[in-house]
């Protein structure tokens, strides 16, 4: 209680000058408008304040003795490295984004910590960020995303209501190890030399196919066992397809191109149904693809395949509907994007 009493005591006389000193967006300005008025101090207050009393007195005896309280030009700790030091780790890390700080730090040659490499990227706005990753698209991919775009340029929010997007997914059991950073500054996620290329491979786990539309989604199905196209047919387009089709006779059906779609089976079933031709390579350009990503970022732990479908459904039956439709109803932006990558990859 003394030590804070001392604290008020030495403030006072010096409150009226400090207060003109402080800048009004500082932590010091409020306390000392209270200090003035004579109101009391909480503890959390006090406590903070007390913290800050040493750098208050150093403040004053400064501008008593040079009428400034601006912080001299080299004081403060000496800087591990020379200025060239610092412009070749920023050059490191643009020109390698997955370089890494030990990497950078046996290439300067310096004794510095790697909190002081992220620190002089940090300077030149470069931080610490996951890749994109983007599946590999040949120049054939490109034009063809790029013309499919191109023929649905003003399709309008309420068209692509209209569409019932399906699709299969694979979760795993486990988690995908990503672990390569890249250094970039913001807004260059997109870019190429931040960008990892993902592959599709099969582990342990389960693949389920599912359905979403603008107010309303299918039956999460568990596919075990290999897709074949008559088991797509009798398990799939005639137990879940068909029949939402039937009660929604302008609804669109979506399916990308696996050979269980294109088999001749399913196409003689959906030759009485409204499709959407798809194309090879464009998970961005189909919002159930966001769905299953954002089911599999939301999976819990699970220890067996059995625990895994039990997950992957409870998550998928307490899926906001809302978020289906924000989903859809970014399509426009979706076909806008491609079109001005030129058919390469989007941010979506």
């Amino acid at each position: 209680m003394a030590k804070r009493n001392e604290l008020k005591f030495n403030l006072l006389p010096h409150a009226h000058y400090l207060l003109d000193l402080a800048p009004s967006d500082s932590i010091l300005f409020p306390n000392l408008k209270k200090c003035l008025s004579g109101q009391r101090f909480s503890n959390d207050e006090k406590v903070r304040i007390i913290k800050r009393e040493c750098a208050v007195t150093n403040c004053w005896k400064q501008w008593t003795r040079e009428g400034t309280h601006a912080r001299k030009t080299g004081s403060g700790v000496t800087r591990k490295t020379t200025r060239k030091e610092d412009r070749r780790i920023v050059w490191q890390a643009l020109v390698d984004p997955t370089v890494t700080r030990s990497t950078i730090r046996a290439d300067v040659g310096v004794a510095i910590v790697p909190q002081t490499i992220s620190r002089h990227l940090a300077e030149a706005n470069l931080k610490s960020k996951r890749p994109f990753r983007a599946l590999p698209l040949t120049p054939e991919h490109r034009q063809l995303r790029l013309q499919w775009c191109q023929a649905r340029p003003m399709w309008n929010v309420t068209d692509w209501q209209n569409v019932m997007f399906s699709d299969e997914s694979w979760f795993v059991l486990g988690s995908d190890d990503n672990r390569v950073r890249v250094w970039r500054r913001p807004g260059e996620r997109y870019n190429s030399p931040h960008t990892v290329l993902r592959h599709t491979a099969r582990t342990a786990g389960v693949m389920v196919w599912g359905a979403i539309a603008y107010d309303s989604r299918s039956t999460l199905i568990v596919m075990r066992g290999t897709l074949t196209s008559q088991r797509y047919l009798d398990d799939i387009l005639r137990l879940h397809v068909g029949p939402f089709l039937n009660g929604l006779p302008w609804i669109i059906l979506q399916q990308d191109n696996a050979r269980p779609h294109t088999a001749r089976v399913a196409q003689d079933f959906l030759r009485h149904f409204q499709t959407l031709p798809w194309l090879a390579c464009s998970p961005d350009l189909s919002p159930v693809e966001h769905v299953w990503y954002q089911l599999k970022r939301q999976m819990p732990s699970c220890h067996s395949v059995l625990d895994l479908e039990l997950a992957v459904q409870d998550l998928w039956a307490h899926l906001p509907q809302d978020n289906i439709r924000c989903l859809i109803n970014s399509m426009p932006d979706r076909v806008a994007a491609c079109i001005a990558a030129g058919g390469g990859p989007t941010r979506y």
